[in-house]
């Protein structure tokens, strides 16, 4: 009897670009050539090619955040990111211009080794990942390169995350090993308690622990906000003096901006399910995923002349004489890229 045949899948990786440029650029700052620091751009490349040699993947695509990405979430919410001090509607100077180079640097890099990428004026990478993830097909599954926790909400089935201060791949089946909730509630919790890294107010006095404490079930299924409301109103009845953190949820109580619209707002602006995206930026994440990659004037010996020029070939292991073995991981992927670009031609 014939054993039925397992699904083959097509293997995704999703990379968030500034999360990774931002820890290679400062988990190798004292790497320098000629008093230039190439840190950032050798340690991007050396993270992202040892997640793609213990992977297998057929593609590879980066998101980047654009000069004023996070513009959408700030007229929703006027104290978004205040504590990084952006402007959203205005070129300015970058705050690190060594680590911006570095970031330019690593986009042309990317483009002779058939990675894809996309950076939106105003949309964050974080929402094209999420949408990309809303429309990933039925034979694809996908891993996201990250080291932001907002990304969790979108593991499912079929995506998962490479968590990058964590070294390990996070899914559905091993989330309890790393977070003490039920991944399903990973958006719920920071609706509740909001997100200090992007300046996002929650309840008054309600941490995830807090959480944790009086709904132990955050740890073992899915709940919802209106679960939350019932629960408390049980607790409260029962209780000879109330709570008054518990009461702060079911009033909305918060010091920030959203008032009265605290869930409301929160959920808005934190949803990846639900990415705050332009119908522009959707058309231009379809195309990339969708059309074929030209390979004219791209060449791994233009790689090499760049890898020359900046000091990246003395960081690898046989210099000069090992960046064939260095790019190896990129090689497959350039050759499926290949491989389709004739197919559809």
């Amino acid at each position: 009897m014939e054993r039925p045949s397992k699904k083959k899948f097509k293997h995704t990786l999703l990379v968030d670009g500034d999360a990774l440029i931002k820890t290679a650029y400062h988990g190798a700052s004292n790497l320098y050539y000629k008093d230039t620091h190439i840190g950032g751009l050798f340690q991007f490349f050396s993270l992202l090619r040892k997640v793609i040699t213990e992977n297998r993947f057929d593609k590879v695509f980066i998101f980047w955040d654009g000069p004023f990405s996070g513009r959408l979430r700030y007229e929703i919410y006027k104290d978004y990111k205040a504590n990084r001090d952006k402007d959203f509607y205005n070129e300015t100077e970058p705050k690190d211009i060594d680590l911006f180079l570095q970031k330019e640097r690593v986009k042309e890099y990317a483009e002779e080794l058939f990675l894809r990428q996309y950076q939106d004026e105003v949309c964050e990478a974080d929402d094209c990942i999420g949408y990309y993830c809303s429309r990933i097909e039925d034979d694809e599954k996908v891993v996201i390169l990250t080291n932001d926790r907002d990304m969790c909400q979108l593991i499912d089935e079929r995506v998962a995350i490479y968590m990058l201060n964590k070294r390990s791949i996070i899914s559905k089946y091993n989330y309890g090993e790393y977070f003490p909730h039920h991944q399903s509630n990973s958006a719920l919790i920071k609706i509740i308690t909001g997100d200090s890294s992007d300046n996002i107010k929650g309840v008054k006095g309600v941490k995830e622990k807090t959480l944790l404490k009086y709904f132990p079930e955050l740890s073992e299924k899915k709940l919802t906000l209106k679960e939350i409301f019932s629960k408390i109103n049980v607790i409260q009845n029962e209780r000879k003096t109330r709570l008054k953190t518990l009461d702060n949820i079911l009033n909305s109580v918060t010091i920030g901006v959203q008032g009265e619209k605290l869930f409301e707002i929160n959920e808005k602006i934190i949803n990846l399910r639900d990415p705050i995206i332009t119908e522009n930026c959707k058309d231009n994440v379809d195309f990339i995923i969708e059309s074929p990659i030209d390979p004219e004037d791209r060449n791994t010996k233009n790689v090499l002349s760049m890898m020359i020029e900046d000091g990246f070939v003395m960081a690898i292991p046989g210099g000069r004489d090992g960046y064939i073995e260095y790019l190896r991981p990129f090689l497959g992927i350039i050759k499926k890229e290949k491989k389709y670009f004739k197919q559809v031609n």
